[in-house]
């Protein structure tokens, strides 16, 4: 789980303190509301502290890549689930996310982003927001670095649309 063997208690606790807020991002971003995103942050980090001495990292990029991408996935199973989509939202989102404003960044843009499909919306705010490269978006997500590329394209020309701007029809 760790780099060079340290021991999990401190390293776990590195990991976390390094990655929650960007793993709460992508959390949020899905579940749009705070409850459901602190308990997908929990098991993002329940799921690392299971995987014990067997999950090792090759760098720092690599742990923060596999946090994403199972933050991602933890979301994505939850939204498909039959109890989430029958269930009624309480509160809405735009006030949970703006009672929060420690824990998100609320701009019109992220706004868009986090409104994308998913699989535009996860290239997008992983090239933009944690300033992946394509190569490492492909590695992480098991796809083509030229299908990353063509969603990278796509989302923005569906952004331009939604912000008002005109899109770039290469």
């Amino acid at each position: 789980m760790l780099h060079n063997g340290a021991p999990i208690e401190n390293g776990f606790q590195r990991v976390y303190q390094q990655h929650v807020d960007a793993v709460y991002r992508v959390c949020y971003g899905f579940m749009k509301n705070y409850a459901d995103a602190e308990d997908a942050v929990q098991e993002t980090f329940l799921k690392l502290l299971q995987c014990g001495d067997s999950q090792v990292f090759e760098s720092k990029s690599h742990e923060r890549a596999w946090l994403i991408v199972t933050a991602s996935n933890i979301c994505k199973n939850h939204l498909k689930s039959w109890t989430w989509q029958k269930r009624k939202e309480v509160e809405d989102a735009d006030e949970l996310g703006a009672s929060e404003d420690h824990k998100g960044e609320s701009s019109p843009v992220l706004e868009a982003v986090l409104g994308l499909p998913d699989k535009y919306k996860t290239v997008i705010y992983l090239y933009y927001y944690e300033e992946y490269s394509t190569a490492e978006i492909a590695k992480a997500l098991s796809k083509k670095e030229s299908t990353v590329r063509s969603l990278l394209k796509r989302g923005r020309a569906i952004l331009e649309k939604k912000l008002g701007g005109e899109a770039d029809d290469e």
